[in-house]
């Protein structure tokens, strides 16, 4: 399922142009040669759809223990959106930091008190967005066991989530979309090479 998963992510990719290649700073504050701008899927229908039906079938198994979807600010709200709908499961989000105003709240939306939640972004680099929005939905009295992704950049995520006792679950990792590029003739066999070791 993997391996088609991220040939069908790696299609929609290129046809919404979100994979840019050149020097760019992450969330994390690392800086990267390749860029995965998975927002651009959310405004192509086609796309929109596949990688909502990819994400749906990537939990299907865990579905039964999550009781309310939870979309990180501000990439993982449409996607969790889309998840909730799909499920009709309540929907929550996390912002990244409190509101200066009204009740200052970090988290909106369903009560998550005593409910297990599924916490969902578009790409985990480190994990550090991820584990704030964690650390958030805990202090709110809710149980975090998962987190979902379309993208897993492979850099720490999977592992500083863990130690959180969180499993972390993606459609694909950037070391498949590079493999998948370089069997598709998007890149040579240098350019991969040299891409993969700034991820390493």
């Amino acid at each position: 399922m993997q391996g088609a998963a991220a040939d069908l992510v790696l299609k929609h990719l290129r046809r919404c142009n979100a994979i840019l290649v050149g020097e760019f700073r992450l969330s994390s504050g690392a800086t990267s040669h390749i860029y995965i701008d998975a927002r651009r899927l959310l405004g192509d229908p086609e796309a929109r759809a596949t990688i909502t039906s990819l994400l749906a079938a990537r939990i299907a198994d865990i579905i039964d223990d999550v009781d309310v979807i939870a979309g990180l600010a501000t990439a993982g709200i449409p996607w969790a959106t889309l998840l909730a709908a799909h499920y009709s499961k309540p929907l929550a989000y996390v912002r990244s930091r409190g509101k200066g105003h009204g009740l200052g709240r970090m988290v909106e939306g369903a009560e998550c008190r005593g409910r297990r939640i599924l916490i969902v972004d578009d790409v985990a680099t480190t994990g550090g967005s991820l584990l704030h929005g964690v650390r958030a939905l805990r202090s709110e009295g809710g149980v975090v066991e998962y987190a979902l992704v379309i993208v897993d950049r492979g850099q720490g995520a999977r592992e500083n989530l863990a130690r959180e006792g969180v499993e972390l679950l993606s459609l694909t990792t950037l070391s498949e979309i590079l493999a998948s590029m370089l069997k598709s003739g998007m890149i040579t066999e240098k350019e991969f090479r040299s891409l993969r070791e700034t991820i390493l």
